[in-house]
């Protein structure tokens, strides 16, 4: 059958009293995001180009090199770095990037802090906050970028009943969620719906959508770009369920910084970003070009396919040109929120409120 695109539903942030399984009212904890954890004090936005900037590019008299420690492993997440490689945006700038790869196990965020890579790219923006406010702390960081703006996370589904109609939490009830980890934060949106834990049976899985075409569960929690491809595969045609619009957004694949070394060399952190920014563009403007470069550095998933990567273009593209600011522009504001409603529900106990 054919695939189906999502619908997204736009929804308010929540304002009002204390939910079910809150520790807090939502103005309470933004008010204590503000204060204790602003986004202002570890997220920028200046070293990101402008139209001048991008339009008069001469390389740095002496190359640098600097190492990029990566979210995941080799695959298709990466094409922005990748691209800035192949077409030669990175050599404009006279920066040579060696890009190590992440995966289970290796967070690059810390081994940033301890100087092992010179910036670093995280899968959730929301674990700066967390990584700053821990009892062993992660001091100096700073997201300069986030390519994705907003969550990709959603509940898929391959129900009859459930095809060709706009998804609501609603959607939920009574049925069976498969997924991994991440769903310990599904408590957050079944308070902001009304919803009760025992309203939803859930169930663990892997990184397949397998419990759906097994008729184990009504929907499968991944991220819209990767399992819906699995699901394609199989000839399904599927819905989705966004989860940002009803739990909390997020700013995945931010890069990170130190303060210090932006500091010391800020042309450094403006060219790289730079590069990255045209990165970013060329996937856009010229995704089967930069789906070849993808093919050419992805080692680490020899599974991909051209269309598998144009897939996750096609899905990614409103996360990664969501609102109004330019590519990587980081929303204060909405950073604040997603924090702020993190607090609220107590999973993130590091930040003192009192």
């Amino acid at each position: 059958m054919k695939r189906t695109s999502i619908i997204i539903l736009a929804t308010a942030v929540f304002a009002g009293p204390a939910l079910a399984g809150a520790k807090m009212s939502y103005e309470e904890a933004l008010a204590c995001v503000e204060r204790v954890v602003p986004a202002q004090s570890y997220v920028t936005n200046a070293l990101l180009p402008s139209d001048a900037d991008l339009a008069d590019i001469q390389p740095m008299d002496d190359r640098v090199k600097i190492r990029v420690g990566l979210s995941w492993i080799f695959d298709d997440s990466h094409s922005h770095f990748y691209n800035a490689i192949e077409e030669g945006y990175f050599d404009d700038e006279g920066i040579d990037v060696e890009l190590v790869p992440g995966g289970p196990g290796k967070n690059h965020v810390q081994t940033l802090g301890g100087g092992v890579v010179d910036i670093a790219v995280t899968s959730a923006g929301s674990y700066l906050p967390r990584a700053i406010t821990s009892p062993t702390p992660i001091e100096g960081i700073t997201s300069v970028g986030s390519v994705l703006k907003g969550a990709p996370a959603a509940f898929l589904t391959i129900s009859e009943d459930l095809l060709g109609k706009e998804l609501t939490p609603q959607d939920l009830k009574g049925r069976v969620v498969a997924g991994g980890p991440f769903l310990e934060h599904l408590p957050i949106l079944l308070g902001k719906a009304g919803l009760e834990e025992e309203d939803v049976t859930v169930i663990k899985a892997g990184f397949t959508p397998d419990a759906l075409f097994a008729g184990a569960a009504d929907f499968y929690f991944g991220w819209i770009f990767n399992q819906t491809r699995a699901i394609a595969a199989q000839g399904y045609e599927w819905n989705a369920l966004m989860w940002g619009p009803h739990g909390f957004e997020d700013f995945p694949d931010t890069i990170v910084m130190m303060k210090e070394d932006i500091a010391e060399n800020p042309e450094l952190g403006e060219r790289f970003m730079r590069a990255v920014h045209r990165g970013i563009d060329f996937m856009l403007e010229n995704p089967g070009a930069s789906a070849d470069n993808v093919l050419k550095h992805a080692i680490d998933a020899p599974h991909l396919t051209k269309d598998m990567v144009l897939h996750r273009y096609e899905q990614q593209a409103p996360l990664v040109t969501k609102g109004d600011n330019r590519l990587l522009e980081t929303d204060f504001a909405a950073w604040n929120e997603n924090t702020a409603t993190l607090v609220q529900y107590g999973f993130l106990p590091t930040v003192n409120c009192n």
